[in-house]
């Protein structure tokens, strides 16, 4: 009987194992994630918004720092393309990854922050940069990482300051 414990137990280890390897992610798809801030910051700049798009799943989701709202990659198509009409008409964004964390093998949480210059105002004047925060919620399908969500948001004071 006491071998039936000690079998038991090493099952239990090897599953533990198994498990941490499961939510271990490794570099190449980490690079991937990577890849992500600089195919939006890509499409973003040349105002493309189909690539743009095509960087989300098909049911995946935008909200805006301004609090525009989009759901599947059409309508993401739409809102990017009505923003490039409007006040980000000829910018530029600039967007920094700081943190990815990988919840499952095949999803990531990543966190970053963008700068947006060039924003000009209806009377042609141009605007400070708009300056915010991140989070994309990445999901690997097959072989290809994907945004599966999407949300800006800029800080209504900086932090320390009003405490």
């Amino acid at each position: 009987m006491r071998t039936f414990p000690r079998i038991a137990l090493a099952l239990l280890l090897s599953l533990a194992v198994v498990e941490v390897r499961a939510q271990t992610p490794n570099a190449a798809d980490e690079k991937d994630i990577r890849a992500i801030s600089g195919q939006l910051q890509d499409a973003w700049n040349k105002a493309d918004a189909r690539m743009l798009a095509d960087l989300f799943l098909t049911d995946g989701d935008y909200i805006s720092s301004t609090g525009r709202t989009a759901r599947g990659r059409n309508e993401v198509e739409k809102a990017f393309a009505q923003q490039w009409a409007g006040i980000y008409r000829k910018t530029r964004i600039a967007v920094t990854i700081t943190a990815v964390r990988f919840v499952r093998r095949d999803v990531a949480i990543v966190d970053g922050a963008f700068d947006v210059s060039g924003m000009k105002d209806a009377a042609g004047k141009v605007l400070p940069a708009r300056n915010g925060l991140s989070t994309i919620v990445a999901v690997k399908k097959g072989e290809r990482w994907y945004v599966a969500a999407l949300r800006g948001m800029v800080p209504s004071a900086p932090e320390g300051l009003g405490k």
